[in-house]
């Protein structure tokens, strides 16, 4: 290869992935001084146990222009009083799903902290972190770094979906910036990133077309927290759902329109035993047009491979290990519907009648919530619009771009009705969704090619905010504007476009004057790419 050769291939990848890089370095300086902050005060311990962060649980204020604003950023110990727990112990061959496992006697601490009801994988990270580096800090750095790694499928899902570099490039530089990631993950290092981890990057890899590799990192992301497995409705449903020519469906009800002018018979009518088979014919018809059984039916083999070895060492050694997960998924009831919750429990969406001095209410919203009647209601409908939403030959970007605005929607509400409630850190996993979401063009638009535009800048460090700084027992009010916003972007695309519309006008105007300084840095940008795309140059005639 010749120097002029690997030029243009520098060259290249700078063109490419210039500002990507940029962004990477910004990210990185950052996240390393906000994490060597969290591992001085880690370290400056002589017990593991001793260490904590800040926990949040005294509300706070400062003032933003003179206005005044409350905030509680909410945190815990999980760090010590879990997850080096555990590490130590699988390190140790105690196996999860036992009384074992919830005890240790650690540098001469005796530590208790009851059942382990997280899928394999959690353990399995933890005793890693453990093993990588001593001092017990090698999750966080493990923590952290898948944290940071999200944004290679952040950046990847907005560049891919919108069909536009500069919206995945911003979508990757509001994640890397997003305040409730900097707290949650970089500072008091928080066990989501894994899962969160590789659903995107699972997600990024059925958008890339590659099927298996998808389906086995998002199944991945099931075996580490249980949330996860609700990711895998909107896997199954692409999976078994066939794509189609958009005339596929208009001519399946032109000839059933044909069949039903033939036997002269309305759809109301009842139909003689002769017309049983034809209709049953019909049925097996649809399915087949519509549905990838055979496609569908060869990943879920290749998934239950994968679990089956996975899982195969802790089914061995703990049987019982089902009745231990499946606590994970419980939920109970409200002790007061006049008092808010303490500080080391959930917050449930019935709490917030209870802050309005609602008390009737909280407790009907409590039944439906604990009852789960309420989460299997949101996550039916959403399901089924996932469904219903066409799967065209030819546009799989628009399709799944549309499938992973459902899921957010889905993984929204099931925080929001969940019988167990949640915490704050558990909305880390909506930053990857706020930043590739952040416009309204992405959530409704049914083009290929969708513009950048500013909310994608502002949007999700806005919705980020609004999640971490309010009081922890009023906060899921803004989750459900959260939620209502995007079930209603289009409108709120509508009011913005209005609104904004006096500055565009000032925009125009003021082009002009920037036009020859855009003209000379567009002429050095050609320059740059026709040396290093010779190939592309088009000789003159």
């Amino acid at each position: 290869m010749d120097v002029a050769e690997t030029k243009r291939r520098i060259l290249r990848f700078f063109i490419e992935y210039g500002i990507l890089l940029l962004i990477l370095i910004v990210g990185l300086a950052i996240w390393v001084p906000i994490f060597n902050l969290s591992l001085q005060g880690y370290l400056s311990e002589e017990l593991w146990i001793n260490w904590d962060v800040w926990l949040g649980n005294t509300p706070g204020q400062f003032d933003v222009f003179g206005f005044t604003v409350n905030y509680q950023f909410e945190g815990y110990t999980d760090y010590t009083y879990f997850y080096v727990h555990w590490g130590n112990n699988i390190l140790n061959g105690v196996m999860p799903y036992c009384d074992e496992f919830g005890h240790i006697i650690l540098d001469g601490y005796e530590n208790n902290n009851g059942l382990y009801i997280f899928p394999p994988l959690t353990a399995v990270f933890y005793g890693l972190g453990v093993w990588i580096l001593p001092d017990n800090w090698g999750i966080a750095l493990l923590l952290a770094a898948l944290g940071f790694l999200t944004v290679f499928p952040v950046f990847g899902l907005g560049k891919e979906l919108s069909g536009n570099r500069h919206v995945g490039e911003v979508a990757a530089l509001t994640y890397l910036l997003a305040p409730n990631v900097l707290f949650h993950i970089t500072y008091l290092w928080t066990n989501p990133p894994p899962f969160i981890f590789f659903f995107f990057s699972g997600f990024y890899m059925l958008v890339r077309g590659r099927r298996h590799t998808g389906t086995l990192l998002i199944v991945t992301a099931a075996l580490f927290k249980q949330t996860a497995w609700f990711l895998g409705i909107p896997l199954v449903i692409y999976l078994i759902m066939k794509p189609r020519t958009p005339q596929a469906t208009s001519n399946t009800e032109n000839e059933a329109q044909k069949e039903t002018a033939q036997n002269g018979k309305s759809e109301d009518q009842e139909p003689d035993q002769d017309a049983k088979p034809d209709r049953l014919q019909r049925l097996i018809d649809y399915a087949t047009e519509y549905l990838d059984l055979h496609g569908f039916l060869i990943s879920a083999v290749v998934v239950l491979i994968f679990v089956a070895a996975v899982m195969f060492p802790f089914v061995v050694a703990q049987p019982h290990f089902w009745s231990y997960m499946r606590l994970a998924a419980g939920g109970f009831r409200l002790d007061s519907f006049t008092e808010p919750p303490g500080y080391g429990s959930p917050i449930r969406l019935q709490v917030l009648p209870v802050i309005v001095g609602l008390p009737e209410f909280a407790e009907a919203l409590d039944y439906f919530v604990f009852s789960g009647g309420l989460l299997a209601l949101g996550v039916t409908a959403i399901a089924g619009l996932m469904v219903m939403e066409p799967k065209y030959m030819g546009q799989s970007k628009v399709y799944l771009r549309r499938i992973l605005f459902y899921t957010l929607l889905l993984m929204l509400w099931v925080n929001l009705t969940g019988p167990r409630g949640v915490y704050k850190y558990y909305f880390t996993l909506f930053a990857p969704f706020f930043s590739i979401f952040s416009s309204a063009t992405m959530c409704v638009s049914m083009k290929e090619k969708v513009p950048f535009s500013t909310p994608t800048i502002w949007m999700p460090l806005l919705l980020s905010i609004t999640i971490l700084i309010p009081h922890r027992n009023i906060y899921l009010m803004y989750v459900i504007f959260i939620f209502a916003g995007y079930i209603f972007a289009r409108s709120f695309g509508q009011v913005w476009y209005t609104v904004t519309a006096p500055f565009r006008g000032i925009s125009r105007r003021i082009s002009p004057i920037l036009e020859p300084t855009f003209l000379r840095m567009s002429s050095l940008r050609d320059r740059a790419i026709a040396y290093a795309y010779p190939e592309m140059v088009v000789p003159e005639a």
